[in-house]
């Protein structure tokens, strides 16, 4: 250094509250931020500011010219014990970002030689103490089990399966999670069905698995899997519907469960809830050679543009007193979710049948309404409900207190009897 900017260092390290309001180069200032923040006691510094001072003694300045390579400026370099530019060389801007000068020139790495040219601060060393700190953190981390990792990175969802008999399968198709029960004593000999569960909005697969137990119905049935698919965006808040890619996801799925499960093609069924509920009416028009049948609890559908084909056997779960049916039209859309079911009946006439149901705990009143095939139009099944309580609720014993009725019991029979029917 020159003794001019040594003792610029020197009184640059006094206290804040002694020291001098005088502008100083980059270059010193980077010096200075870097002695301060190595935390130098008190009782060093002034050692440390004489020993400084001392060895600039015999150094004098002496100043010789060098050409740049972005400015025909001459520049001066201070040449000594220790090279280094002096105070001079960076009091013009110009010669700050100057990038002829080498890392010989300067008493630290290359790479700190350009952040010095850009005007920024040299990049700190770690010290022995940081080196230690280092170690302590990595002990740290590895001493509490990755937990401060875990925190921070992003986690897959944590599921809480509940105690079952059979087996649940966690398998990836399209990148998203499929999950499939598989029942404790299935039966031989013959191809199984299956029953695709979809969640509504913001919810999951395992959310509709505890919601729905249709897994238990699958247990206790012994010939069809429970299968429970995520949506494209974890809970998100709809299904693809006319999304290409949702229906190849559909059929990845259905070709998954006729190889490893040994499901019969024409076997698959879908039943969903709230959002998934108009998911399923929305595919078993638009993949009617994926799904044999379907049904919808809480959900409905008044778009007939999305709705092409003839449709499926489907049946619609419906409570006459849910909020969020309400939300989309109540009433109305109820009268249109069944005027678009039946829109293919030439006849236009009523259910064929409608046979009372228990009305037991929270349920005001229950009727089952049965439309057949007529023409073109698959058979319609409603299940018609009032619960005592607003409730959006999938319905069965475990959401609405003191009733009997189950509604994916209901649904499974109801796909049983699409069985036995011819297509």
């Amino acid at each position: 250094f020159c003794r001019s900017d040594l003792k610029a260092v020197a009184s640059s390290l006094v206290p804040r509250k002694h020291a001098q309001s005088q502008p100083m180069a980059p270059f010193v200032q980077t010096f200075v931020d870097i002695v301060r923040n190595a935390r130098v006691q008190e009782g060093e510094r002034s050692t440390l500011e004489s020993k400084l001072l001392d060895e600039a003694a015999d150094m004098p300045c002496k100043r010789s010219t060098t050409a740049t390579s972005t400015a025909s400026t001459a520049s001066t370099a201070c040449s000594g014990h220790w090279a280094s530019p002096c105070l001079s060389d960076f009091s013009t801007p110009s010669l700050v970002t100057s990038t002829s000068r080498t890392a010989t020139e300067f008493l630290l790495p290359t790479e700190d030689v350009a952040r010095l040219h850009r005007g920024l601060p040299a990049a700190r060393r770690p010290s022995v103490h940081g080196f230690a700190a280092w170690a302590l953190l990595v002990l740290a981390v590895v001493a509490c089990g990755g937990w401060c990792l875990h925190e921070l990175l992003p986690r897959a969802p944590k599921w809480s399966f509940p105690q079952r008999p059979g087996t649940m399968r966690r398998h990836v198709v399209d990148g998203r999670d499929v999950w499939v029960y598989l029942p404790s004593k299935v039966r031989t000999g013959t191809p199984l069905s299956a029953v695709m569960v979809l969640h509504g909005s913001l919810d999951t697969a395992m959310g509709i698995m505890n919601a729905s137990a249709m897994e238990q119905v699958a247990e206790a049935d012994s010939s069809f899997i429970a299968v429970f698919p995520e949506m494209a965006q974890y809970k998100a808040a709809e299904w693809g519907y006319g999304n290409s890619s949702e229906l190849k996801f559909f059929r990845d799925v259905s070709n998954l469960l006729n190889r490893q499960y040994f499901v019969a093609t024409d076997q698959v069924f879908a039943v969903g809830h709230s959002s998934g509920g108009s998911m399923t009416l929305f595919l078993q028009h638009n993949l009617p050679d994926v799904f044999r049948g379907v049904a919808a609890v809480e959900a409905g559908m008044d778009t007939e543009d999305v709705y092409t084909g003839n449709g499926r056997p489907t049946m619609l779960v419906w409570n006459h007193n849910d909020p969020v049916l309400a939300e989309y039209g109540g009433e109305q859309l109820y009268d249109d979710t069944l005027s678009m079911l039946r829109r293919r009946d030439p006849t236009g006439a009523g259910p064929s049948s409608v046979e009372p149901l228990s009305t037991s705990g929270g349920v005001v009143n229950a009727e089952l309404l049965t439309w057949p095939a007529r023409g073109s139009n698959p058979s319609t099944s409603v299940v018609s409900w009032k619960s005592s309580a607003p409730t959006h609720s999938w319905l069965n014993p475990t959401n609405i207190k003191g009733t009997t009725l189950d509604a994916s019991k209901m649904v499974w029979q109801f796909f049983k009897n699409i069985l036995v029917t011819p297509s």
